[in-house]
């Protein structure tokens, strides 16, 4: 086993580790119950209240990575929820949780990372403060966090 795992894509041996692996969650938003099909939807589908088509239009797509980029077009950027960004963390962490919880296959994955330390080594996630550029490691704890948990 590695003492470290540096994973960002949903590609090679950690792929599962992604936020863009394709594991299914169940969350509930604005008092009605939606299936995710991943963490990156979910992520991306809570800049904006469920009564907002945006929403439905992120939930519907295929490709998580297609999610991740249309949030960035000036559309979606000027008409997302106002407390969005002070709750980013939180969200991301709800949805790792219920990712590993939901899915027993996830689960087990992770648990098969023993005590390697995890880092979301990805360019793309320096700004938001997940990646492993901006020092803070965020998603790697959190998911060293579950994988302690699951782990009991």
């Amino acid at each position: 086993m590695p003492k470290e795992i540096r994973f960002c894509t949903p590609k090679g041996e950690y792929w599962f580790l992604s936020p863009l692996a394709a594991f299914p969650i169940k969350m509930t938003v604005d008092d009605a119950d939606y299936i995710f099909p991943s963490v990156e939807h979910y992520y991306q589908a809570m800049k904006f209240y469920a009564s907002d088509k945006r929403f439905d239009v992120i939930l519907k797509l295929k490709n998580p990575d297609e999610a991740r980029l249309l949030t960035k077009t000036v559309e979606y950027k000027i008409n997302r929820r106002k407390d969005f960004d002070i709750n980013k963390f939180n969200i991301m962490e709800k949805a790792l949780y219920a990712k590993f919880i939901q899915n027993p296959d996830a689960a087990e994955l992770l648990k098969s990372t023993g005590d390697a330390i995890l880092i979301k080594s990805c360019p793309v996630c320096y700004k938001c403060g997940f990646g492993e550029g901006s020092g803070m490691n965020r998603m790697g704890k959190v998911l060293m966090k579950i994988r302690s948990e699951i782990q009991k």
